[in-house]
C-alpha cells in the first residue's frame, strides 16, 4: 500500500517514539556526578553532518582544543544516518583513555541513543553535560525527562536557558556558538561589484523544520524589495531537501517563475560555506524561531549585513542598530515536525516581509552605510563570545558547591553487554 507524504511522516514519528521509550526503559540514567577535571573532555556529536548540530559539536571542540584542553572527538553521524563526511579534526588518543567529562551535542530525542552509539560504559563513568538548543518557550515532556541523564546543561542563548530552567535545578550555563572569521584567504567582494548582481543570501536545512525556518516569508520580502527588474539575486542554500520532497516542493512554488531566485540543495564544505557569507551583500532570516541562529552569526562574522527577526536566541548577539532587525507579531504555535509533537500551546514570531523588505532596499540603496554596520555588528558578536566561553563555563561547574546530585539516585547497571552490543553493529 503506498503512503503519502504526510502519512509516512507520522508512521516514522510514531516508530521514533516508540524506540525511545523502549530505549528510556531499558537504560537508566547515570548516578549524579561532579566535575573534577577540565583539561580532559569528550565531545561527542554529529561531528561529520552538515547540520547546525554538527556544527555545533565542531566549534565546541575547536573552542576547547584553542584553550589548551585534550579533546577527544566522538562521532555519531553515521549512527544517525546524518554523516556528510565532513572533516572535525583529529581525535588525540592522549585523552581517549582518561577524559572524565563529556559534552553531548545531541538533543534529547537522540540522548540516550548517542549513550549506545558512543559507549555505555563512558556515559556511566564521566560528568555528562548536554548541549541543547530548544527553539520555544515551552518544553516538552521528552526535553524534561531527558535531564534526569545529565549532570548540567550548556544553552547557546538566554532565549533557551530561560527555558529550560523552569523545568529543571540542574545548572543551566549560556555557552554561545564560538563562531569564528574561519578559513583563511577568503575574499570579500565590494558592494554592487562588477558584473555580479546584489547577493541576498540564505540559508537553512529542511530537517530543522520548514515552518520555523520560514524561507516563504524570506522569498516574499525579496520579491517585494526587488521584483525581477533591479539587478538582485537570492540564492538559498539549502540542504536535505530529498527526505522532505513536499517542503522542497512547496518552496519551488513560492519562487514561481523568478528568474533571480536560486535553490541550491547541497551539502557544501565549511570553506565553501564561510566564502558563500563573504560573496553575500545580505543575509537574511525570517526564522518564527531560533535557539541561537548560527548562520546568522557567521553571517555577521564575515561582515555581511543582516537581516532577521526581532525575536528569540538570536537577539543576545545581533546589534541592536547595526543589524537590520526585522518587526514581528507573536502568533500561536503550529508545527507539525516531529520534534515538537508534546508542544500543545505555545507561541513564536511572524516576520513582516514588508519591513524586511525596506530593509533589503536600504543595504542596497545605502551600502556604504551598510557595511559600516556590518563592521560594528561584528564587533559586538566577537565581545559577546568572548564573555561566554566553554572553558569558563567548565570551571564554573567544576568549582561551584551548587552541583545537583539526582534526587533518586539509581543503581549502576551492568554495561558490558551493551557495549559489547553496540560494538558489533
Amino acid at each position: 500500500m503506498f503512503l503519502g507524504e504526510g502519512q509516512s511522516r507520522r508512521l516514522r514519528k510514531f516508530a521514533r517514539r516508540a524506540r525511545r521509550e523502549i530505549l528510556n526503559v531499558a537504560i537508566p540514567p547515570a548516578r549524579s556526578r561532579t566535575l573534577d577535571a577540565t583539561d580532559r573532555v569528550r565531545v561527542v556529536g554529529l561531528l561529520s553532518s552538515a547540520s547546525g548540530i554538527g556544527n555545533s559539536a565542531r566549534l565546541n571542540a575547536a573552542a576547547l582544543r584553542s584553550d589548551g584542553v585534550a579533546v577527544e572527538a566522538t562521532n555519531v553521524a553515521a549512527y544517525f544516518s546524518a554523516d556528510d563526511g565532513l572533516p572535525f579534526g583529529p581525535v588525540q588518543a592522549s585523552a581517549q583513555a582518561s577524559a572524565t567529562c563529556s559534552i553531548y551535542h545531541l538533543n534529547p530525542p537522540m540522548l540516550v541513543r548517542g549513550f549506545l552509539a558512543s559507549g555505555l560504559r563512558r556515559y556511566y563513568a564521566s560528568y555528562n553535560i548536554g548541549y541543547w538548543a530548544w527553539e520555544l518557550e515551552t518544553v516538552p515532556p521528552e526535553w524534561r525527562r531527558a535531564i534526569d541523564y545529565i549532570d548540567a546543561i550548556l544553552v547557546p542563548t538566554r532565549f533557551c536557558a530561560d527555558a529550560i530552567a523552569k523545568v529543571t535545578r540542574k545548572p543551566v550555563l549560556v555557552v554561545p556558538h564560538p563562531v569564528t572569521q574561519g578559513h583563511a584567504g577568503l575574499v570579500r567582494r565590494s558592494a554592487n561589484d562588477g558584473d555580479k548582481p546584489f547577493t541576498v543570501f540564505g540559508v537553512f536545512n529542511f530537517g530543522s523544520s520548514f515552518e520555523r525556518k520560514n524561507p516563504v516569508a524570506l522569498i516574499n520580502a525579496f520579491k517585494l524589495a526587488f521584483g525581477v527588474q533591479e539587478p538582485a539575486r537570492l540564492i538559498l542554500k539549502t540542504s536535505d531537501g530529498s527526505r522532505y520532497p513536499g517542503d522542497l516542493d512547496r518552496l519551488r512554488r513560492a519562487i514561481g517563475d523568478h528568474p533571480n531566485i536560486e535553490v541550491i540543495d547541497a551539502v557544501w564544505s565549511e570553506a565553501q560555506m564561510q566564502q558563500a557569507f563573504a560573496d553575500a551583500d545580505a543575509y537574511i532570516s525570517l526564522h518564527r524561531s531560533e535557539g541561537f541562529g548560527l548562520s546568522i552569526a557567521e553571517a555577521i562574522m564575515q561582515e555581511t549585513p543582516v537581516v532577521a527577526t526581532a525575536w528569540s536566541g538570536n537577539i543576545d548577539f545581533c546589534h541592536p542598530s547595526a543589524t537590520y532587525l526585522v518587526d514581528y507579531k507573536l502568533v500561536p504555535f503550529r508545527d507539525e515536525h516531529g520534534d515538537y509533537s508534546e508542544i500543545t500551546a505555545a507561541r513564536w514570531a511572524e516576520a513582516s516581509p514588508e519591513h524586511a523588505s525596506r530593509l533589503l532596499r536600504s543595504i542596497f540603496e545605502r551600502p556604504a552605510d551598510a557595511r559600516a554596520n556590518a563592521i560594528e555588528a561584528r564587533q559586538y558578536l566577537e565581545t559577546h563570545l568572548e564573555r561566554r566561553t566553554y572553558i569558563a563555563a567548565l570551571e564554573q561547574l567544576k568549582s561551584s558547591s551548587a552541583v545537583v546530585a539526582a534526587a533518586d539516585p539509581k543503581p549502576q547497571p551492568t554495561v558490558a553487554a551493551a557495549d559489547s552490543q553496540v560494538q558489533n553493529r
